[in-house]
């Protein structure tokens, strides 16, 4: 079947439109991505048509519920080349690392290591930093290059036999470095590591299949691949799985509760307490099946670093400006400083001539404080539904932001 010209996809984004005529670009997806004809169609249908709790009733509106919320995980399980049932609902990539680092802390032993690196956002930093420091564990910090790229040599002297958990972001937020996971894993199952990846910046741009990753756990948000925000997803083998604890106990986790124990249901029940986000999954479903069918993974991320590059070299010719990270590894972020100038100043301006994206630390101070650029960066992100018109908006509105400011 042949795949859907990516410049078509621009029509499947109801919030274009609405862009388009009152004169803004948007270009702050690696924040958050503007979502689907298709997301808010079956939002809606949901809520019109199919409100009910899963795995609660057995009355028809419930058993529709729980049948849509299960194929739905099936769904996104296909999409990352997992298993139905080694795929748990959670409401973001955040959630996803915070359920790893404290389900797996039973695991690990005082004098353990835990591997990280210096280009990882707050969510998959701060939890092992904690983990770390409540069992008396080493965290071990793999430092990036001056161009923003993983030292590869100083990582492979970090990873050892006393390496217990592997934590790195497939793709930086802040540079749009695409770290060589084909190399890192490998090398990485010679130690006892548990294997975690943070898909969060690639689930939109890069074909992932979790079983030939070979990782041990995957997590992604919803909201950065054109779905709704409080949906993810963390895949882990089904193996690990089963030897897990429940990260948050309550409605749908037991198989059985006494007045003094309780016995745990099998996986992903057992994960997932409480009531979901049901129509958020039915929706994320829906994006990765229609993603999955019509386009194509290498396209998108073609598209994406074509305007990153003409970005960059339509920029460049202003004076004082530096980009951040390599050029040659870029995926669809564009980060970059103005000497002499606050990133957040020239994000307001910019936002007063309707060109949206972001400024600061990116939740990522470590990697700031490494590259010496104490107000951040400016970041521009593109995505599908961007064009060269975007491009030019940004520059003219850089330009007349520099003029308002020296």
């Amino acid at each position: 079947m042949s795949k859907i010209n990516i410049k078509n996809l621009r029509n499947r984004f109801p919030q274009i439109a609405f862009m388009d005529q009152n004169g803004e670009s948007y270009l702050d997806s690696a924040s958050t991505s503007l979502k689907m004809d298709i997301v808010i169609n079956t939002l809606t249908e949901f809520y019109k048509t199919s409100v009910s709790n899963v795995h609660r009733g057995e009355h028809h509106l419930s058993l529709k519920a729980t049948e849509q919320y299960e194929k739905a995980r099936a769904v996104t399980a296909d999409f990352i080349g997992a298993q139905e049932d080694e795929i748990i609902f959670t409401r973001n990539t955040t959630e996803g690392l915070n359920f790893l680092a404290e389900s797996l802390s039973g695991f690990l032993k005082e004098g353990d290591e835990i591997l990280i690196t210096e280009m990882e956002h707050h969510s998959n930093f701060l939890p092992w930093q904690n983990l770390a420091r409540r069992f008396n564990l080493k965290l071990q910090i793999a430092p990036v290059t001056e161009q923003g790229e993983l030292d590869l040599p100083a990582f492979d002297k970090l990873l050892n036999s006393k390496t217990k958990i592997l934590a790195l972001t497939h793709i930086s937020n802040v540079t749009g470095v695409v770290n060589p996971l084909d190399r890192i894993i490998p090398l990485a199952r010679k130690t006892p590591a548990f294997i975690i990846v943070d898909s969060a910046q690639s689930v939109s741009c890069l074909p992932l299949n979790a079983q030939k990753m070979d990782c041990d756990f995957l997590v992604f948000s919803g909201h950065k691949i054109f779905a709704p925000s409080g949906i993810g997803a963390l895949y882990g083998k089904k193996s690990l799985l089963e030897k897990l604890p429940p990260y948050q106990k309550g409605g749908g986790t037991i198989f059985k509760v006494t007045k003094t124990q309780t016995e745990w249901a099998d996986s992903p029940a057992k994960f997932e307490a409480g009531t979901p986000f049901i129509e958020g999954a039915l929706a994320l479903a829906k994006v990765l099946s229609f993603l999955k069918a019509e386009v194509d993974f290498e396209e998108i991320l073609k598209w994406e670093k074509e305007l990153v590059s003409q970005a960059e070299d339509s920029l460049s010719d202003i004076e004082g400006i530096s980009f951040i990270g390599p050029k040659n590894n870029r995926s669809n972020i564009l980060s970059f400083v103005i000497e002499g100038l606050h990133s957040s100043d020239l994000a307001f301006i910019l936002t007063k001539q309707k060109v949206a994206l972001r400024a600061g630390h990116h939740c990522c101070m470590p990697l700031m404080q490494k590259m010496n650029l104490k107000s951040g960066t400016v970041r521009a992100s593109f995505s599908v539904y961007n064009r060269e018109e975007d491009i030019k908006a940004l520059k003219t509105s850089l330009l007349k932001a520099l003029s308002l400011l020296y």
